[in-house]
């Protein structure tokens, strides 16, 4: 995993620590060292969600730039940018999923199983269920909109019918004024 997480970090701007190298000398036997599995598996789990996190921020990042572009009319974009940017956002998504794809299966420990089968499985999953959770929340949204634009039309509606029935009135008025003035002469 060591050479995944220096790739990872030179890819965000982290520069590595600079490794020194010893010099082996050979002792009469090795020693063992205790490693704590559940530990690796541990840290493991939290540089792959902070991975995924910024694998998240970045999908995040084009889709805001394609939400803006198909709903905001910015007259002064320059379309060549635009797209190049967009394309490049593409193109890292690309690798960071076929890097994290590679350190998944070959560098994760055998005890860890067919990890990114079960995490990509369980993440296509969950996709499913924020996609469905998102339209439902935009449907709510557009319901809303359109109560409030009904709401409003029958506010104008009805303060057309009233400004329309006192102007009806207010003439009826002048006019059996009009007509008990020319019975009275």
């Amino acid at each position: 995993m060591h050479g995944f997480w220096q790739q990872l970090l030179s890819f965000f701007g982290s520069k590595p620590k600079p490794q020194i190298k010893k010099s082996v000398v050979k002792t009469k036997k090795a020693e063992y060292v205790a490693v704590n599995e559940t530990q690796v598996k541990v840290d493991i789990v939290k540089n792959l969600t902070e991975f995924f996190k910024i694998q998240e921020q970045l999908a995040a990042h084009i889709r805001e730039e394609e939400d803006k572009s198909k709903n905001i009319y910015e007259p002064t974009q320059n379309h060549m940018e635009a797209a190049l940017n967009r394309v490049m956002a593409q193109q890292q998504m690309a690798e960071l999923e076929i890097t994290i794809r590679e350190t998944m299966v070959y560098q994760s420990p055998p005890e860890m199983g067919a990890l990114y089968s079960s995490v990509f499985e369980m993440r296509e999953v969950i996709q499913e269920e924020q996609e469905q959770a998102r339209l439902k929340q935009e449907a709510q949204e557009r319901y809303k909109q359109w109560q409030q634009r009904e709401e409003k039309r029958d506010f104008q509606q009805k303060s057309t019918y009233l400004v329309m029935s006192l102007i009806l009135i207010a003439y009826l008025w002048m006019w059996l004024l009009f007509v008990g003035k020319l019975a009275r002469t």
